[in-house]
């Protein structure tokens, strides 16, 4: 009988720069993130998402009133 526990995560490990590490660290604050792991995830789920969607789309920002603060096109963030 195998009494080892299967574990769903897998480890990676990844090699920053000293400035990535930086805006990951502020990134992790600026968040209130537990972990670099963490934002890395929630990084991982926005950049899945940007990919799915037509590369001629334009993202825009809008304040509370609606107002467009930043519109830039999808396909400049995934170059």
């Amino acid at each position: 009988m195998n009494t080892a526990k299967t574990n769903s995560k897998q480890r990676v490990q990844f090699d920053f720069s000293p400035e990535a590490l930086k805006r990951l660290e502020t990134m992790q604050e600026r968040l209130e993130a537990s972990t670099k792991a963490e934002v890395v995830r929630d990084a991982l789920k926005l950049y899945d998402w940007f990919t799915q969607v037509d590369p001629d789309f334009t993202v825009e920002l809008q304040d509370k009133e609606g107002k467009t603060v930043f519109r830039i096109p999808l396909k400049i963030l995934l170059s």
